[in-house]
């Protein structure tokens, strides 16, 4: 009886290779760099009320990701790529000087289990209040994107994308959102 017809050395080659894949294979978190939004796109109409005159006071409900299981987009990366996206558009005022707080919830992600393209959609509230604590935008943004296999081969990083794709058009709507405000 043979157990191992190609030897148990090439058996443990084979195993070990395979467990070598499946490490390599770990998730890792959504990249604030490819949440922002492109300067072009957020330096357009916003009220002159607005200009260097936000801050944004909290961001929460963020997930930090699991390497064994799935990306995510975890608080603090969110907060990086919407400062780095208001900062673009000229809206984030000096720190002693807010006339705006803005607050955001990430409500969550809806993602895909597997599939060739990843589609996930991104649930946030934003906030924004003036000096007097008085509400200017309470908004809730779902925002999908999808990712295919020509952004990504492997479905994990297909995953990490279409996250980073729905967090950017989610903040992409929210300037949206600025630009059609009516202060005063």
């Amino acid at each position: 009886m043979i157990l191992f017809p190609f030897g148990r050395t090439a058996c443990r080659l084979g195993i070990l290779s395979g467990l070598m894949l499946w490490l390599g294979a770990c998730a890792t978190p959504a990249d604030s760099g490819r949440m922002m939004v492109a300067a072009p796109t957020a330096l357009v109409g916003f009220p002159s009320e607005l200009q260097h005159a936000m801050c944004i006071r909290t961001i929460t409900g963020g997930e930090t990701t699991n390497p064994l299981w799935v990306s995510k987009v975890d608080s603090g990366d969110f907060r990086t790529a919407l400062a780095a996206s208001m900062e673009s558009a000229s809206l984030i005022a000096p720190a002693d000087n807010c006339k705006y707080l803005v607050d955001v919830t990430l409500l969550g992600l809806s993602q895909p289990g597997f599939g060739l393209n990843m589609e996930v959609t991104s649930h946030a509230n934003y906030k924004v209040y003036d000096a007097a604590a008085n509400p200017i935008l309470l908004e809730t943004i779902s925002a999908p994107f999808t990712a295919t296999f020509a952004d990504a081969p492997i479905g994990f990083v297909r995953v990490k994308r279409a996250n980073e794709g729905s967090i950017r058009a989610s903040i992409s709507q929210f300037l949206d959102k600025l630009r059609a405000i009516h202060i005063g």
